[in-house]
Protein backbone atom coordinates (compact mmCIF):
# COMPACT_ATOMS: atom_id res chain seq x y z
CA UNK A 1 0.00 0.00 0.00
CA UNK A 2 1.51 3.58 -1.56
CA UNK A 3 1.76 5.91 1.64
CA UNK A 4 2.93 8.59 -0.29
CA UNK A 5 0.89 10.86 -2.91
CA UNK A 6 1.52 9.29 -6.29
CA UNK A 7 -0.38 9.13 -9.48
CA UNK A 8 0.21 7.06 -12.87
CA UNK A 9 1.81 8.53 -16.33
CA UNK A 10 3.80 7.42 -19.17
CA UNK A 11 7.18 6.75 -18.09
CA UNK A 12 10.74 6.92 -20.04
CA UNK A 13 11.37 4.00 -18.39
CA UNK A 14 9.05 1.30 -19.53
CA UNK A 15 4.75 2.06 -20.15
CA UNK A 16 3.11 3.83 -17.56
CA UNK A 17 4.88 4.92 -13.92
CA UNK A 18 4.15 5.23 -10.92
CA UNK A 19 5.39 9.10 -10.01
CA UNK A 20 5.81 11.34 -6.26
CA UNK A 21 3.20 13.84 -6.43
CA UNK A 22 4.79 15.56 -2.81
CA UNK A 23 8.05 15.23 -1.56
CA UNK A 24 9.26 12.25 -0.10
CA UNK A 25 12.58 12.55 2.43
CA UNK A 26 14.84 10.14 2.31
CA UNK A 27 14.36 6.76 4.66
CA UNK A 28 10.87 7.66 5.01
CA UNK A 29 8.67 4.37 3.97
CA UNK A 30 6.74 4.62 0.39
CA UNK A 31 5.32 1.17 0.63
CA UNK A 32 4.22 -1.05 3.14
CA UNK A 33 2.67 -4.66 2.57
CA UNK A 34 -0.63 -4.76 3.57
CA UNK A 35 -3.15 -7.75 3.20
CA UNK A 36 -6.09 -5.33 3.24
CA UNK A 37 -5.17 -4.19 0.10
CA UNK A 38 -2.33 -6.22 -1.48
CA UNK A 39 -3.70 -9.31 -2.82
CA UNK A 40 -1.46 -12.53 -2.18
CA UNK A 41 -2.42 -15.53 -4.88
CA UNK A 42 -0.67 -19.23 -3.94
CA UNK A 43 1.84 -19.55 -7.10
CA UNK A 44 0.25 -23.14 -7.70
CA UNK A 45 -3.09 -21.40 -8.99
CA UNK A 46 -1.47 -19.28 -11.31
CA UNK A 47 -2.24 -22.28 -14.41
CA UNK A 48 -6.45 -22.28 -12.90
CA UNK A 49 -6.50 -18.99 -14.32
CA UNK A 50 -7.41 -17.53 -17.73
CA UNK A 51 -4.07 -16.93 -19.76
CA UNK A 52 -4.99 -13.57 -20.32
CA UNK A 53 -5.22 -13.08 -16.38
CA UNK A 54 -1.66 -15.38 -15.96
CA UNK A 55 -0.08 -12.25 -18.53
CA UNK A 56 -1.34 -9.47 -16.47
CA UNK A 57 -0.07 -10.88 -12.93
CA UNK A 58 3.17 -11.84 -14.14
CA UNK A 59 3.22 -8.53 -15.65
CA UNK A 60 1.91 -6.36 -12.49
CA UNK A 61 2.58 -8.91 -9.48
CA UNK A 62 5.89 -10.24 -7.99
CA UNK A 63 6.71 -13.50 -6.95
CA UNK A 64 7.51 -13.77 -3.26
CA UNK A 65 8.32 -16.45 -0.50
CA UNK A 66 5.76 -16.34 2.58
CA UNK A 67 5.32 -18.64 5.32
CA UNK A 68 7.52 -20.79 3.32
CA UNK A 69 4.93 -21.05 0.23
CA UNK A 70 5.37 -19.49 -3.23
CA UNK A 71 3.07 -16.41 -3.65
CA UNK A 72 2.35 -13.95 -5.78
CA UNK A 73 1.79 -10.16 -4.71
CA UNK A 74 -0.73 -8.29 -6.94
CA UNK A 75 -0.40 -4.44 -5.33
CA UNK A 76 -3.57 -2.84 -4.67
CA UNK A 77 -2.92 0.29 -5.84
CA UNK A 78 -0.83 2.63 -7.98
CA UNK A 79 2.42 0.40 -6.79
CA UNK A 80 2.19 -1.62 -9.08
CA UNK A 81 2.89 0.75 -12.11
CA UNK A 82 6.69 1.27 -9.96
CA UNK A 83 9.22 0.00 -12.77
CA UNK A 84 12.56 -1.35 -12.23
CA UNK A 85 15.90 0.36 -12.36
CA UNK A 86 19.23 -0.22 -11.68
CA UNK A 87 19.99 2.64 -9.65
CA UNK A 88 16.03 2.27 -7.75
CA UNK A 89 14.92 5.42 -5.54
CA UNK A 90 13.34 3.28 -3.21
CA UNK A 91 14.93 -0.09 -1.60
CA UNK A 92 13.33 -2.79 -0.56
CA UNK A 93 13.50 -4.01 3.33
CA UNK A 94 11.07 -5.42 5.98
CA UNK A 95 10.65 -3.57 9.27
CA UNK A 96 9.03 -5.68 11.95
CA UNK A 97 8.88 -8.46 9.62
CA UNK A 98 6.49 -6.70 7.10
CA UNK A 99 8.11 -5.78 3.90
CA UNK A 100 8.62 -2.07 2.74
CA UNK A 101 10.13 0.17 0.18
CA UNK A 102 12.20 3.30 2.02
CA UNK A 103 13.37 6.35 -0.39
CA UNK A 104 17.03 5.89 -1.08
CA UNK A 105 17.20 9.79 -1.30
CA UNK A 106 14.78 12.94 -1.50
CA UNK A 107 12.44 12.47 -4.11
CA UNK A 108 10.99 15.76 -5.90
CA UNK A 109 7.69 15.72 -7.02
CA UNK A 110 7.35 14.59 -10.45
CA UNK A 111 9.94 11.97 -10.15
CA UNK A 112 8.96 8.39 -11.05
CA UNK A 113 9.13 5.81 -8.22
CA UNK A 114 11.60 2.75 -8.61
CA UNK A 115 12.69 0.12 -7.58
CA UNK A 116 14.84 -3.02 -8.04
CA UNK A 117 12.78 -5.92 -9.27
CA UNK A 118 16.14 -8.28 -8.06
CA UNK A 119 15.65 -7.56 -5.06
CA UNK A 120 12.43 -8.95 -4.01
CA UNK A 121 11.01 -10.26 -7.39
CA UNK A 122 11.78 -14.21 -7.53
CA UNK A 123 11.01 -13.86 -10.94
CA UNK A 124 12.65 -11.10 -12.35
CA UNK A 125 14.80 -12.43 -14.32
CA UNK A 126 11.93 -13.97 -16.50
CA UNK A 127 10.46 -10.01 -16.52
CA UNK A 128 13.69 -8.21 -17.40
CA UNK A 129 16.24 -8.18 -20.53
Amino acid sequence: MLLVKASIRPSPIHGMGCFAEEPIRKGQVVWRFDPRLDLVIPYEALGSFPQVTQDFLNMYGYATMQNGHKVIILCGDHARHMNHSGTPNCLDAFLEGVEVNIAAWDIAPGEELTCDYYSFDLDARQKLP
